[in-house]
């Protein structure tokens, strides 16, 4: 198996990458609030969005000025990974886990929910959390981030590619009806999940857990619990009570009617994750 050859081959500092955990989802699901209270444990070193490390492979970059010329694309799969991007890549993951002083790697980076193959090929032993959130929410988020952060990449390139990704998957009917940013959003959560789940669901059960933001905020110690389990870490008590915290503190979001855009973009979608019932 490839994970036995690449583990079989050990670096000085390759024990620090063992059983990485990797947060994916949608952004604004809650994929931050979720990785800055797990990385309050002492063993775990948390590192949110490390788009540089990843640029260690240009064609992970659709944010930058430099995307488009770098030829960034939204999907990248195991055939992307050369011997360089994934000696690379775990390199400078190692360096930063033994600067932290920590002995897990977790990191967060919403994107990867398109590229689990990827991911997977340079750290073949690797655990996922895949964060689920009421897609109308989502896009509301993603609506008001837009005013002040180009949340699409540079000169709308992400668009772009999502667009394509639509196309390609023979939805670009939908395309006609994302008007505006919440629109954008609302397709960039539906293709997002759909990606994240296709690819999840083909990996061994015991490397993935799927976990919804609702149910984090309305019972939080449960959910830390299966957390814990899921991760091979020990009860803290210090980090459940931080969590309790600061997830008791997350907004609420207003009540967004299922206008015909929203039946058209994700309505099948949301019907399927119980998040809309007719």
């Amino acid at each position: 198996m490839i994970w036995e050859r690449v583990l079989g081959s050990l670096r000085p500092n390759d024990h620090l990458l063992r059983s990485p955990v990797f947060i994916i989802g949608c952004g604004r699901s809650g994929t931050t609030i979720l990785g800055q209270v797990l990385g309050r444990r002492s063993e775990v070193a948390y590192l949110n969005e490390p788009r540089r490390i990843w640029a260690i492979e240009p064609g992970t970059d659709i944010w930058s000025k430099q995307a488009r010329r770098r030829g960034g694309r939204l999907t990248l799969d195991a055939t992307d990974v050369s011997s360089r991007t994934r000696n690379g890549i775990r390199r400078a993951f190692a360096r930063e886990v033994k600067a932290q002083g920590g002995t897990r790697l977790l990191e967060k980076l919403p994107i990867n929910s398109f590229r689990v193959e990827f991911v997977r090929a340079i750290f073949p032993d690797a655990k996922f959390l895949h964060l689920l959130r009421d897609g109308i929410d989502v896009a509301q988020s993603i609506a008001r981030l837009t005013q002040t952060r180009s949340w699409f990449g540079h000169d709308n390139y992400k668009w772009e590619l999502l667009q394509a990704h639509a196309r390609a998957g023979g939805e670009d009917a939908l395309l006609a009806w994302c008007t505006d940013d919440f629109h954008r959003g609302l397709l960039e959560w539906r293709l997002s999940v759909q990606a994240a789940q296709g690819s999840l669901r083909a990996l061994p059960a015991d490397s993935w857990m799927e976990l919804r933001y609702e149910e984090i905020i309305a019972q939080p110690d449960a959910m830390w619990a299966q957390l814990e389990k899921f991760m091979g870490l020990k009860f803290d008590e210090k980090v459940q009570a931080h969590a309790r915290e600061q997830l008791a503190r997350q907004s609420p979001v207003a009540d967004v009617p299922l206008t015909p855009a929203i039946r058209a973009i994700a309505f099948d979608l949301l019907k399927q994750l119980g998040y809309v019932r007719e």
